[in-house]
C-alpha cells in the first residue's frame, strides 16, 4: 500500500467520512498497519521496465539501446499520463508476471537474467498468447503495449533518431521517395 492510500484510509477513520461496523474498522486498520498484497506501482517498477525495453532494443554495433535512451522514465510517464487506470493495472500485472515467470524458470528476477534467458522468457509469453488466440481468448496486451511504447520512445529519442536512424538536421527539399542502399539506415527526418 502506498502512502497516499494509507492517508486516505486514515482520513476516513479519523474524519468520520464513513461509518464502519466494528469489524470493518478493524479490517481497515489491519490493512493500514500491516500492508496489503497490492501490486507494485508502475513507477516503482521503472528499472524492470528499462530492462525489458533494453531486451527489446539492446545495444548493438555502436548504437546504444533502449536503456541508454532513457526509456524507463519515458514509459512510466506515458503509462501514468496517457492510459486509463484499467490499462495501468493490466500493465502492472504484466510486469509482476514477468518476474514471476523469471523466478519460476531461473530462480532469479528478470533484471538478473542474461539476454538469452530474457529472450526465452519472451518466447514463453509469445507461446502463451498464441495458445490464448487459438482457444478464442483475448491474450494479454502487456507485451504489445510494452513493445509499442519502447519503439515510440526509442525512435523519437535523440539516440534513436540520430544513432539508429539516419538524421539530417535541415533536410532540404522534399522528396517523396528516396531509395535506400543495402545496409543504409532508414531516415529519421
Amino acid at each position: 500500500m502506498n502512502r497516499r492510500e494509507a492517508v486516505r484510509r486514515a482520513t476516513y477513520l479519523l474524519g468520520g467520512a464513513i461509518t464502519f461496523s466494528g469489524f470493518g474498522a478493524c479490517e481497515m486498520l489491519n490493512g493500514v498497519l500491516e500492508g496489503e498484497n497490492e501490486p507494485k506501482s508502475i513507477a516503482s517498477q521503472e528499472s524492470l521496465i528499462a530492462e525489458i525495453a533494453d531486451t527489446l532494443i539492446p545495444d548493438k554495433k555502436g548504437v546504444p539501446g533502449a536503456k541508454a535512451a532513457g526509456l524507463g522514465p519515458f514509459i512510466v510517464m506515458m503509462m501514468q499520463d496517457c492510459y486509463t487506470e484499467d490499462i495501468q493495472k493490466q500493465f502492472a500485472d504484466g510486469l509482476m508476471k514477468v518476474d514471476e515467470v523469471s523466478k519460476s524458470k531461473y530462480n532469479k528476477l528478470f533484471v538478473s537474467l542474461t539476454l538469452k534467458e530474457r529472450e526465452e522468457i519472451f518466447k514463453l509469453f509469445k507461446a502463451e498468447a498464441q495458445a490464448q488466440i487459438t482457444a478464442g481468448e483475448n491474450p494479454s496486451q502487456f507485451f504489445p503495449l510494452m513493445y509499442e511504447l519502447t519503439c515510440l520512445g526509442y525512435y523519437t529519442s535523440e539516440i534513436g533518431a540520430t544513432k539508429a536512424l539516419r538524421y539530417v538536421h535541415i533536410p532540404g527539399k522534399y522528396e517523396a521517395c528516396i531509395p535506400l542502399q543495402p545496409g543504409q539506415k532508414a531516415w529519421a527526418t
